[in-house]
């Protein structure tokens, strides 16, 4: 028994603690004793980092223009043949593709690729004057798309295939075959364009130019020379086609640290 009543004493006045305390008489205010703070516990990896400060800088945009004369020429022109029946309008049209198929690859062109493409055969409709509409016939169109290696011989080309019963040209191109030495010259020279700029930047601010922080842009792939689509009426002696010369533009954005003052400013 000794060794027990110290432990009831302590739990009791533990107990005493915990309770509310006693109501005095009526109508008395209640005592407010301490209130327990709140406690959260924050996991380390939601606690954010400290940004690092961004030391300054200069951005700038630098462009460039490179020209490159086009190596290659793509021609597409088409047979297109009418008959009352569709299966004659279609017999004209493969006994007229492959007499003109057959001049193209005779005719010696340069690197000549040659394919067909874009086959139709389509009711031709004819409106009486009661207004109704009854097929009056049946056009064919094959279409060939040529391609050689030698833009100057674009001409001839046309003309051959005309001469062979094509009738109809509906676009030439010209491009360049490998026109990566040119974007790359166009990207190094927007970028030397970009460095320059910051350069002078730096300098009547009364710093050095630090190094790159960012860069951002590309070059473009240069678009196909494109003339205007022609319906062929005759045969001239030799067309005169002429490529000019394709664009292949470059654009920088380039973000620079700045470095130390320059002495003396």
């Amino acid at each position: 028994m000794s060794r027990s009543r110290p432990i009831l004493v302590m739990a009791c006045a533990l107990a005493a603690c915990a309770s509310p305390p006693a109501q005095g008489r009526a109508g008395a205010a209640p005592t407010i004793g301490p209130v327990a703070p709140n406690i959260y516990e924050v996991a380390p990896e939601q606690i954010a980092p400290p940004q690092p400060q961004q030391p300054p800088f200069i951005e700038v945009s630098g462009v460039a223009v490179v020209e490159v004369p086009p190596d290659q020429a793509e021609v597409s022109f088409a047979v297109e043949t009418r008959a009352t029946v569709a299966a004659e309008a279609a017999a004209a049209n493969a006994t007229a593709m492959s007499r003109v198929l057959s001049a193209v690859r005779g005719a010696g062109l340069p690197g000549l690729e040659v394919e067909t493409f874009g086959y139709t055969l389509q009711p031709q409709y004819a409106t009486d004057p009661a207004r109704v509409r009854s097929i009056a016939g049946y056009a064919a169109y094959n279409n060939v798309r040529a391609t050689i290696d030698d833009v100057n011989q674009v001409g001839r080309l046309i003309d051959v295939a005309i001469g062979a019963g094509a009738n109809q040209v509906s676009s030439i191109a010209f491009v360049a075959s490998d026109p990566e030495p040119a974007r790359a010259s166009a990207l190094a020279e927007a970028v030397r364009h970009a460095r320059t700029q910051a350069e002078v930047i730096a300098r009547e601010l009364g710093f050095e130019l630090g190094p790159p922080l960012e860069i951002r842009g590309g070059a473009d792939r240069p678009i196909p020379i494109m003339m205007e689509a022609m319906r062929v009426a005759q045969v001239s002696d030799v067309t005169p086609i002429e490529a000019g010369e394709q664009s292949v533009s470059a654009n920088v954005t380039v973000r620079f640290a700045l470095g130390r003052a320059l002495s003396g400013r």
